[in-house]
């Protein structure tokens, strides 16, 4: 077939290739354009061309897809035409191989590959559900994609009043789910099986709170249970217990896709790409990469969760860190502090804890109808800002992060 972009462009134009067009990936491919500055031969990044891959048109607000699994909202998708900056070239396809040496991506579309060369890489593929103990793939749901979120939907929608749902996890995924699937169908028994605690990761008085909230959505739990197959319509657990489910939604854990590790870049054992305090691939320094399917260092990223709190702020500073690169300058530190946590409980309650730039809590929280209403404000925030950053570079800000003092404290409680 023929291969659109087999060549890289010739100087002076600087072509950069986003793979992903998620929280990060959109952000990042905006703030390069529009930060494009002067005439040209002025700023050299005036000359810079932005190509988006994605295995969609359309950008997916992940924080929505809980919404989407209860059928509480249509759609989670907008199309990358309303988001991206105009000047963006949009590939839909899917990233098979990175030639980091010759400076190629290979892309699967439609029924072939297309060969992009770049001159730099922003690396924002993104994360899914993990789906690697046993069963969850074939016996299991999940909405970590649009795909298999509208799976989850139409065989929620299908259940008789009194079925079972077990939502299997504790975090903030699998308590919105359940959340929202508890509030839009009273007439479904859903329950939470949790390998720790559910919401244990929060202080004692928020987790009192989102617990009352799910036990006023009839949504119940177990701790402490370790699923270990998922068979047809039960789960196995650690201790040998068989807990039987009409649907079953898989929500405990996030993968990355391991294009960086097939590709022979530096990945940790998660296979994230390993990036430097700039947010550089380690052993290539063409490629930038952001959101969560990287790891940086942890002076300057041990407090940073898999978020879009997280993503967006990374596809900034990836932005930053190519357009220093293409005007000669040295590109910045990440610096990147968190400012809350935030749930949504139903569509009628939610709760918001506020948190110090090292993302340890504050004694702040908002909870209830206030707490649902600044969850909903926050959602549409993110999406206003990616549209705002096609002609204002910089309108998404974010704090610095923590102190060094309190960055080292994090470092040492990892070890």
């Amino acid at each position: 077939m023929t291969k659109l972009y087999s060549d890289r462009p010739s100087a002076p134009v600087h072509r950069v290739v986003v793979l992903g067009a998620g929280y990060a990936g959109v952000l990042a491919a905006n703030r390069i354009l529009s930060s494009r500055g002067g005439m040209p031969g002025e700023d050299p990044a005036r000359n810079c061309s932005v190509v988006v891959v994605n295995p969609r048109a359309d950008f997916v607000e992940r924080i929505r897809l809980h919404e989407v699994a209860a059928g509480t909202r249509s759609t989670a998708a907008v199309p990358l035409r309303d988001l991206l900056h105009g000047d963006a070239e949009i590939v839909v396809g899917s990233a098979t191989a990175i030639d980091a040496a010759r400076r190629r991506v290979d892309v699967a579309v439609g029924d072939g590959v297309e060969s992009v060369g770049y001159d730099t890489l922003v690396y924002a593929v993104g994360s899914n559900t993990d789906r690697s103990v046993p069963g969850v793939g074939e016996h299991a749901h999940h909405a970590g994609d649009v795909d298999s979120t509208e799976a989850l939907r139409a065989a929620v929608a299908a259940l008789a009043p009194g079925s079972m749902v077990r939502v299997v996890g504790g975090g903030s995924t699998a308590i919105e789910i359940a959340g929202e699937i508890g509030a839009a169908r009273p007439d479904l028994a859903v329950e939470m099986v949790s390998a720790g605690g559910v919401a244990g990761f929060m202080r004692d008085a928020a987790r009192s709170r989102v617990l009352a909230a799910l036990r006023r959505l009839g949504v119940a739990w177990r701790d402490d249970t370790r699923v270990t197959e998922v068979r047809d319509r039960e789960l196995l657990t650690a201790d040998g217990t068989v807990l039987g489910f009409d649907v079953c939604v898989w929500a405990a854990s996030f993968t990355v896709p391991d294009l960086a590790a097939r590709s022979g870049l530096a990945t940790d054992a998660a296979g994230r790409l390993r990036v430097d305090s700039t947010l550089t691939s380690i052993d290539s320094p063409a490629i930038v990469g952001a959101g969560d399917a990287v790891v940086a260092p942890p002076e300057v990223g041990a407090h940073l969760r898999m978020a879009c709190a997280v993503a967006m702020p990374l596809g900034g500073h990836a932005a930053h860190t190519v357009l220093a690169r293409v005007r000669g300058a040295r590109p910045p530190t990440l610096s990147l502090g968190l400012v809350a946590q935030c749930m949504s409980l139903g569509r009628k309650a939610g709760y918001l804890q506020l948190v110090h730039p090292d993302d340890r809590p504050r004694p702040v929280a908002a909870s209830g109808r206030l707490g649902a209403m600044i969850k909903e404000s926050i959602c549409r925030m993110t999406v206003d800002k990616m549209r705002a950053e096609r002609t204002r570079p910089g309108a998404y800000k974010t704090p610095k992060g923590p102190r060094p003092r309190a960055a080292s404290r994090v470092v040492e409680e990892i070890r």
